[in-house]
């Protein structure tokens, strides 16, 4: 009975290894697209004659730093688990969680600085650009939510050690989706100060 349960229990294992990370990446792909075709939809728009021009908040470069650096600390996580170090594992996710929060935290900041200068997402006052502007990183903060419950989940399996160095298949496929809304950030960032605005 117990050599049943076992083999289930490795089969379950074994399909969850081979579906979750194929998963991920179509997602993934998904997410891409939408903001290919945003930015693709901004360079267009940028020839119309409502366009207005103007500078990000500085806040919006703080956000840059504070989610290169949550990169940095989940990297950290991740090695510390791979070498069977779970103390290391959780300091390194809880850190992650903060910075992530600290980013969503600068993202409103920079929204009410915007406000504060005119710019709206919506209204008689608003402007295409500004519009986008709001729309993209607002996009974005939404995917960034899913990364917050992410590290919540992979914070709590941790601290009930629940991870092993041969079980770190949800850490790995969190942390994945978390470089990947990090990269995406510095693209739009970029994007947005050099060609966008």
């Amino acid at each position: 009975m117990e050599a049943e349960i076992s083999q289930e229990n490795n089969y379950k294992e074994e399909l969850d290894r081979k579906t979750r990370m194929p998963l991920l990446w179509v997602g993934l792909a998904s997410i891409v697209m939408l903001f290919a075709s945003l930015t693709s939809a901004v360079i267009v728009s940028k020839s119309s004659r409502d366009w207005v021009s103007f500078e990000l908040p500085f806040t919006f470069g703080i956000s840059t730093l504070t989610i290169l650096l949550s990169s940095l600390t989940y990297w950290w996580a991740y090695k510390s688990a791979k070498a069977g170090n779970f103390g290391g594992l959780k300091t390194g996710v809880l850190l992650t969680l903060i910075l992530g929060l600290g980013f969503a935290a600068l993202q409103f900041i920079s929204w009410g600085i915007l406000v504060d200068q005119g710019i709206f997402f919506a209204g008689a006052s608003s402007t295409v650009s500004g519009s986008f502007l709001y729309a993209i990183s607002g996009l974005h903060l939404a995917h960034m939510v899913g990364g917050l419950f992410s590290l919540g989940i992979v914070y709590f399996k941790a601290t009930r050690n629940r991870y092993s160095t041969n079980n770190l298949l949800g850490l790995q496929a969190s942390t994945t989706y978390w470089h990947f809304l990090d990269g995406l950030w510095i693209y739009l960032y970029l994007f947005l100060n050099f060609i966008a605005l």
